[in-house]
């Protein structure tokens, strides 16, 4: 517990009642009822204060309750969404909850892989280093939620692709799913930006089976020779390696190409604050009268 015991008592007392002290002395029913939850609006609430000790509570009975043999997605789900709510720093909740969500015994719905996408992507905000949490919410949008509105279709397969897109640019991330997202976007009519993303990939990526995959995936989309595209990444990481080492040591590779080459020496500060117009010649906007 990260709290004191006084803490985990209170909010022993506070979230559960009677109905959790009948659940902690194995009282059985024909159809096992499922566990208590506050909903993420009260729950700060009713743990009187001591929120960390709920969540931790409550995690506990998360592992319990998905791990026994009458777990449902809708008992699952309110507890996750509750320790979430308690406290949103708790960063194992976030993954582990939201798979569980969708892999409980029984209840799962579409209604049940919305609840942990809407997990995930406050996950997402609360850690956005972490690239399972995206990649996890890629895979729901694009494999799970099901509809036949195209235009929700769309959208789902866009936000999934731009989700599985940044994780696999986070440290760490495996890129295999570089190809998956080539595909997607020719898919969704982005090939130029399938073929954009895949040669600026194939700049950092230190893994040698993805790098021969997304060359093939590239030849297949420019319709060119898998070797002489190997050949020119090949001579553009040198390039690549020896300028990013010179201009910035301590930059990352995926850094460095958000923030493009270094500025050459001696540019304009007044064309670079004006946007490149000219103040002098062209005469001011019109002035507007001030408004009675």
């Amino acid at each position: 517990m990260r709290t004191g015991i006084l803490a985990a008592v209170a909010a022993i007392a506070a979230i559960g009642g009677a109905r959790f002290a009948r659940e902690a002395a194995g009282a059985r029913t024909d159809v096992a009822p499922e566990p208590y939850a506050p909903s993420p609006t009260s729950a700060p609430l009713v743990t009187l204060g001591f929120r960390e000790a709920a969540a931790d509570l409550l995690w506990i009975r998360l592992t319990g309750y998905f791990g026994g043999p009458d777990s449902t997605s809708d008992g699952v789900a309110s507890l996750v969404e509750a320790i979430v709510a308690l406290d949103p720093t708790y960063h194992r909740p976030y993954e582990y909850g939201a798979r569980a969500i969708t892999i409980a015994l029984s209840g799962v719905d579409q209604t049940s892989y919305l609840r942990a996408l809407k997990v995930l992507e406050r996950g997402i905000a609360e850690f956005p280093e972490d690239w399972k949490l995206p990649y996890l919410a890629g895979q729901i949008y694009t494999q799970d939620l099901v509809t036949d509105d195209p235009k929700l279709r769309r959208e789902w397969d866009e936000r999934g692709t731009l989700l599985t897109e940044s994780a696999i640019r986070k440290p760490g991330a495996p890129q295999q799913a570089a190809t998956w997202v080539a595909f997607m976007r020719t898919k969704l009519g982005q090939r130029d930006r399938a073929i954009k993303d895949l040669r600026e990939l194939l700049l950092v990526t230190r893994d040698e089976r993805a790098r021969k995959d997304m060359i093939a995936k590239l030849a297949t989309l420019e319709d060119s020779d898998s070797n002489e595209i190997a050949a020119e990444v090949f001579e553009q990481r040198k390039l690549f390696d020896s300028k990013w080492h010179h201009d910035r040591p301590a930059v990352t590779p995926s850094m460095y190409i958000l923030l493009g080459p270094r500025l050459v020496p001696g540019f304009d500060m007044t064309e670079l604050a004006t946007g490149g117009r000219d103040l002098v010649t062209v005469p001011p906007p019109e002035k507007l009268e001030p408004l009675e």
